[in-house]
């Protein structure tokens, strides 16, 4: 996944100049709270760029994903922490805790796998996912919460800014 994520990054740089192409949420009835625009790249991958707000640790919210996928983390940091269900059903065991920093990648390749992030300061990440996986039902996702957008002002600036520290990012890896 993470190797998709860097074939991926030129063409999510490039989709930034054209804001109406991009879908919007505002993730603010769990912490931290997101602000999350997105696109479909094909008929597999979604590209998620996210800027986060600050949280208590005791405030981050634990989830699985219901899908594989990979993370770059552009700016900011934030305590991430790992664990594992038997079932998904059951509350996950947490193994270990590690500080995500820029340029910081990752990747969920199992459908057991939780996470929790909990963000220090502000900050902007992507994340790219593939399809769900099979018999992977019931997860804590966004869809069907009804929940607000950007205006599409804020979309553009949005865009703007993950522009820019997508450049910041190819520069450094230079």
């Amino acid at each position: 996944m993470i190797k998709k994520l860097h074939e991926l990054l030129p063409l999510i740089y490039d989709r930034l100049n054209y804001p109406a192409e991009w879908d919007s949420l505002v993730i603010d009835r769990r912490k931290p709270h997101t602000f999350r625009i997105f696109r479909r790249f094909d008929d597999v991958f979604r590209a998620c760029l996210h800027t986060f707000h600050a949280c208590e640790e005791k405030d981050a919210f634990a989830h699985p994903h219901p899908w594989p996928g990979a993370f770059l983390l552009l700016s900011g940091e934030y305590n991430h922490t790992v664990g594992f269900s038997l079932d998904l059903e059951s509350p996950p065991t947490f193994i270990y805790k590690e500080v995500i920093r820029p340029f910081s990648t990752y990747e969920i390749t199992h459908k057991q796998l939780w996470h929790k992030v909990q963000p220090t300061m502000t900050t902007h990440t992507i994340m790219i996912n593939g399809l769900e996986w099979e018999g992977h039902k019931d997860t804590r996702t966004t869809k069907g919460k009804d929940l607000k957008s950007l205006s599409r002002d804020e979309l553009g600036k949005q865009c703007r800014e993950f522009q820019l520290l997508i450049g910041n990012y190819f520069n450094k890896a230079d």
